[in-house]
């Protein structure tokens, strides 16, 4: 009987994930806490990875059980083990004792951070996640330019762009000279604080940043021999219109194409980059 139940346990988690974190680079699967169903170990510091990469992710928890909050009179807090979901750069909230995390649907990376201390520990959670590429109200959200030409915009141009958005478009030049031209540009600005704090563009030529925009701030003409790298992010409020910009590589003449270029963006080959080494695929170029 004990034998049967083990062979049960084995399959049921054969197709799961049960390390203190990592890269999720599959397009679904199913993640458990180290040691699920048993209790989870005390000091852990363990964060899943999910990259949207121009897609959708989903994650949806379906069991949930850990250290209760810290209570006192009408107040708790998770001050001992809990869970924290964060999209993008900006945490959605902690969880534990079995305040089940709502699911959660977005175009960002999206991070699960689980902390425990010392002491009390639980069976621990599972939780499923899913990434579908595309957006679902707009255009492709970021790809590899490989033509010698083309017109990129933004998602649902020249109508306003989507919510949470995180793209990232990539120009491999492959030592040849790239000429970057922003045409169109209009994204939410940062109104009374500085910098570009709610969407923006930044443009990388190479692993350099030459500069982050946001508004009507029209980033300049850019002409180098490195790859150019172009990231879009957008927060959960106030869509403005996008933006439209021209690249062409300076291919030898024998080699250049003469094909009419098409307005449109290719589709999506990855988004924003993912925080971390993948564990099952080789780091992206930049």
């Amino acid at each position: 009987m004990l034998f049967v139940l083990g062979v049960l346990c084995f399959a049921a988690f054969a197709n799961g994930q049960t390390q203190c974190g990592g890269n999720l680079v599959q397009p679904s699967g199913d993640v458990y806490s180290p040691g699920y169903p048993n209790e989870y170990g005390g000091n852990l510091d363990c964060m899943w990875t999910i990259p949207a990469r121009g897609g959708s992710v989903t994650v949806e928890f379906k069991e949930f059980m850990i250290e209760d909050p810290e209570s006192f009179l009408f107040f708790t807090q998770c001050n001992f083990d809990y869970v924290e979901i964060i999209v993008g750069d900006r945490s959605r909230g902690y969880y534990c004792g079995t305040d089940m995390p709502p699911a959660i649907t977005a175009t960002q990376d999206v991070h699960i951070h689980f902390v425990t201390d010392e002491l009390i520990s639980g069976p621990g959670f599972q939780f499923s996640y899913s990434v579908i590429h595309g957006l679902a109200g707009g255009g492709p959200c970021g790809s590899h330019l490989q033509d010698s030409y083309g017109v990129v915009t933004s998602p649902g141009y020249p109508n306003s762009y989507q919510s949470d958005a995180d793209c990232t478009w990539t120009i491999h030049g492959s030592g040849h000279t790239i000429s970057l031209t922003f045409t169109d540009f209009a994204l939410e600005d940062g109104g009374f604080f500085s910098g570009c704090p709610y969407d923006f563009v930044e443009i990388y030529d190479g692993r350099t940043k030459i500069g982050t925009y946001c508004g009507t701030d029209m980033p300049p003409r850019l002409f180098t021999d490195n790859d150019v790298r172009i990231k879009f992010q957008s927060d959960g409020s106030v869509e403005e219109q996008g933006f439209r910009f021209e690249y062409s590589i300076d291919l030898p003449v024998t080699t250049a194409t003469t094909a009419k270029p098409v307005e449109t963006t290719t589709k999506p080959d990855g988004s924003g980059e993912g925080s971390g080494e993948d564990l099952n695929e080789d780091s992206f170029l930049f």
